[in-house]
């Protein structure tokens, strides 16, 4: 049975009007209404809130609905991608500094000019790692095309039909 359905039903059987579940969890009773008809999902703290409030464990509350599955998924690796954005925009900010004031005479891109350069790019790898480990865990089928090109590189063969 889908989450929404679920809860309605639960919901009758305690005697409950939305309003009143509503109330019980701070929220409005159109929000109550749009999670019964699968418009939109509780975040995961008004989840446990509403398992205690309607005495159901979160196995029984969410077990069957894949949506809803799929829809925290998304959530998850959503939160870990926004401090990856925040790392990109740094290091793209820094580059943007460090040729500014190349350009503009303040610093001189010497062998010592080129440090703030080598620690960004060190950055900027740790970051597209990290990017490629969330890629593997969610199994989102990231690949953009400088990974073809470096993949092309290492495995020159990978492109050939290998028959001997």
């Amino acid at each position: 049975m889908e989450f929404g359905k679920h809860l309605k039903q639960v919901r009758t059987q305690k005697k409950m009007s939305q309003q009143t579940l509503a109330d019980l969890l701070f929220v409005t009773r159109q929000t109550i209404s749009h999670w019964e008809n699968g418009k939109n999902y509780p975040d995961f703290n008004l989840l446990i809130r509403l398992s205690d409030i309607l005495d159901l464990s979160l196995d029984d509350l969410l077990r069957e609905d894949e949506k809803m599955k799929e829809s925290f998924t998304e959530q998850d690796a959503q939160g870990l991608l926004k401090p990856i954005y925040r790392w990109l925009l740094l290091i793209d900010l820094c580059f943007a500094i460090i040729l500014f004031m190349n350009e503009f005479k303040i610093i001189h891109l010497t062998v010592w000019g080129f440090i703030p350069v080598v620690i960004s790019l060190f950055a900027l790898v740790h970051v597209l790692v990290k990017l490629a480990r969330i890629d593997r865990y969610y199994h989102f089928g990231m690949h953009y095309s400088w990974q073809n090109s470096i993949y092309k590189v290492l495995h020159p063969l990978s492109g050939k039909n290998l028959k001997k």
